[in-house]
């Protein structure tokens, strides 16, 4: 269960921003993102993050399995289990 509330993005009292956004990002990755839609409760710095996360997590020069390899590795030494 979410901490905090996640923005549906068909619902019609959600911001317009965030749920075009959130739109979007249904569309190219298929599925709804709950981090995307936590994130979505202040649409002025979820608009931010979508524009500064592309270029950082994937227009770099680590490959799929070397960037999932720095999750991995954050994860456990964060101790964050999923």
């Amino acid at each position: 269960m979410a901490r905090i509330p996640l923005v549906d993005p068909d619902d019609p009292a959600a911001d317009p921003q965030a749920a075009a956004i959130l739109h979007r990002i249904r569309d190219a990755v298929g599925t709804d993102l709950n981090v995307y839609r936590g994130v979505a409760n202040h649409p002025k710095v979820f608009a931010a993050l979508t524009q500064f996360g592309p270029p950082v997590y994937m227009a770099n020069s680590l490959t799929p399995a070397e960037r999932e390899l720095a999750y991995l590795t954050a994860s456990v030494v964060n101790r964050c289990h999923y």
